[in-house]
């Protein structure tokens, strides 16, 4: 008799998540079922998804958006009708989905083991169970899963006082690293003088790199601000690799108050890797996420603030920068504070460099991140039949 199958319950599918989903596969032998919907049509978010009907097994739902994207609901019980029951289910953790627990609930009466995957706590707010109902809600869902795939080991953490030791897994998230690291090894081959010349850089002056959207969150202003300063006392270039509501005002603060130097490239995407390979290290004064992993694939150190300008907290992966080592946290809250990471940065840029390269292929690698998934699923599927 055939294994039952594994069904990965989500809102949406981002492109990066495919190469996961597609090696999460493989280690499961082809028992992954995607079952998710699509972004609101107005959502800034809709280049970013994926068809993942073109590399798995997938189910699209209808996804129900109220007040924007804040609340959603799912429709999932024709999954259940169509593909029979499954031996797990690995759901996306959203406290915006309403239909969450009844879908757990579901799975549980339907005799499958649960994951839960996700970083359980908010941008937006310190994470406090005692406090925060919102918090509650996320242990309470945590509390009655079979297992939990954390993000990093530090969101592990914070659930441990709350969650069976035994049913904690870290998943580092990530992005597929691979081939990042063979167009590194290609530019390396080329060297960075020849690649800057080839992209009309100066050779022979710091280059730094913003990559994320540009919209007032991610501290475009200050990143302005620190360049500018920087460039009052040495000659610099800032790659602005991105698109966004902020563009027209960033562009006028550029020529209002003549800061030389600074290029908009817009949102590439395969087209980026040249300018990154290129740049000496990447200044984001806003919120960080996975934008860490791309910038260490490129050997590039992250310099940013410890508090984000835009008074939210950090993703999960800010716990791959270690500050000092591969890249740094700057404390304040000025662009003063940054500009002074970044010379700190700049003068010792080949050991930050050398440790970010490090970072990238030892530790944020898929197979890392899919250990601690099927470590989770086996770890459910085996919770239910004991």
């Amino acid at each position: 008799m055939a294994e039952r199958p594994v069904y990965y319950f989500a809102r949406m599918i981002p492109r990066y998540r495919i190469p996961v989903l597609r090696r999460l596969n493989e280690r499961l032998d082809d028992r992954l079922i995607v079952c998710a919907g699509l972004p609101p049509r107005t959502s800034s978010i809709s280049t970013l998804m994926a068809d993942a009907s073109n590399e798995l097994r997938s189910i699209t739902l209808k996804n129900l958006w109220l007040f924007g994207e804040t609340v959603h609901a799912q429709s999932f019980g024709r999954v259940f009708r169509e593909m029979g029951d499954p031996a797990v289910v690995l759901a996306e953790e959203s406290p915006r989905s309403v239909t969450l627990p009844f879908l757990l609930h579901h799975a549980r009466r339907r005799g499958a083991g649960r994951v839960l995957w996700g970083h359980f706590s908010s941008l937006h707010r310190q994470f406090d169970p005692k406090k925060r109902p919102q918090d509650r809600y996320r242990v309470s869902l945590a509390r009655h899963v079979e297992a939990c795939a954390c993000y990093t080991p530090g969101v592990a953490d914070r659930l441990r006082p709350y969650v069976p030791e035994e049913n904690l897994f870290v998943a580092r998230n990530t992005i597929d690293m691979a081939p990042m690291v063979e167009q590194y090894d290609i530019l390396a081959a080329e060297g960075k003088a020849a690649v800057r010349r080839r992209l009309s850089l100066p050779t022979d002056v710091p280059v730094l790199v913003y990559l994320g959207r540009l919209i007032p969150e991610k501290g475009t202003t200050m990143l302005l601000e620190t360049f500018a300063r920087l460039r009052s006392e040495t000659a610099a270039a800032l790659l602005i690799i991105g698109d966004g509501p902020a563009r027209p005002a960033m562009e006028s603060y550029v020529a209002e108050h003549a800061v030389s130097g600074v290029r908009f490239l817009g949102p590439l995407f395969d087209e980026a890797a040249p300018y990154l390979f290129a740049s000496d290290l990447m200044l984001m004064p806003g919120c960080l996420g996975l934008v860490i992993n791309h910038g260490f694939a490129f050997a590039l150190p992250i310099v940013s603030m410890r508090k984000p300008v835009d008074s939210t907290f950090h993703g999960p992966e800010v716990e791959y920068v270690r500050s000092g080592e591969n890249g740094l946290l700057c404390d304040g809250e000025g662009a003063e504070d940054l500009y002074r990471g970044v010379r700190t940065v700049l003068a010792d840029r080949h050991r930050f460099s050398t440790n970010a390269l490090k970072t990238a292929r030892n530790e944020l690698t898929v197979d890392r991140m899919v250990d601690g998934l099927h470590d989770a699923i086996q770890h459910a599927a085996s919770s239910i039949t004991r």
